[in-house]
């Protein structure tokens, strides 16, 4: 064995023995401390003393709470459309939880996964069925303003559902009720709504 084989099997020696001793202090630090059993030898330690590279973290995947959320939101119109179906109704609808500022057809921001679960489940599921978009308003103002805003709030669902998320638009109108209310007497801020009906048609098989 040459002069430099000896120094460098030295060298590896004296590495080896400095990892283990701070294995071992470690340990016994660890003992004595109050919380040692949430206390762990650093990986670092570890890989120096059984020669081996430390194992680089996983990278976690974010969860999607977004898409999450429209999907359940797309599943319960599906199932809220297919049980009025079953039962026989005579023209099923659900409410769009949309919300606009007041007196105008500007939807709010939050309002954007209700519109978007809307848009899964006509771009997937119903392909024969013709829907509506029914815009209503309150009582409060003149019936012929009422109707037009109601008209220009189902048209701003409408260009978001055809234009930005690609609804076919010949299988979905929209139309402004006003305050002409199929619900009877309920809240103000119930009859401030969007619904989507189904008009006619099959769903393919």
């Amino acid at each position: 064995m040459t002069r430099k084989d000896s120094r460098e099997v030295l060298s590896r020696a004296a590495e080896w023995l400095t990892a283990l001793a701070c294995a071992v202090a470690w340990g016994l630090l660890a003992a004595n401390a109050a919380d040692a059993q949430e206390m762990r030898v650093p990986d670092i330690v570890l890989a120096q003393t059984l020669g081996r590279t430390p194992e680089e973290p996983r990278a976690v995947v974010p969860a999607a709470p977004r898409d999450t959320a429209v999907s359940l939101v797309a599943n319960r119109l599906r199932q809220d459309f297919e049980d009025q179906l079953v039962a026989g109704v005579a023209r099923p609808s659900v409410e769009l939880e949309v919300h606009f500022d007041f007196d105008s057809a500007r939807i709010h921001e939050e309002s954007e996964t209700q519109i978007e679960a809307a848009a899964r489940l006509l771009n997937h599921h119903f392909d024969r069925i013709q829907f509506r978009l029914a815009g209503y308003t309150d009582a409060a103002g003149e019936p012929d303003y009422n109707r037009a805003l109601s008209q220009r709030r189902a048209e701003a669902v409408w260009a978001e559902l055809v234009e930005r998320h690609g609804v076919d638009a010949d299988r979905l109108e929209p139309v402004g009720y006003g305050e002409d209310n199929p619900l009877g007497e309920v809240s103000a801020e119930k009859r401030r709504r969007v619904e989507l009906q189904i008009l006619r048609g099959l769903e393919s098989p």
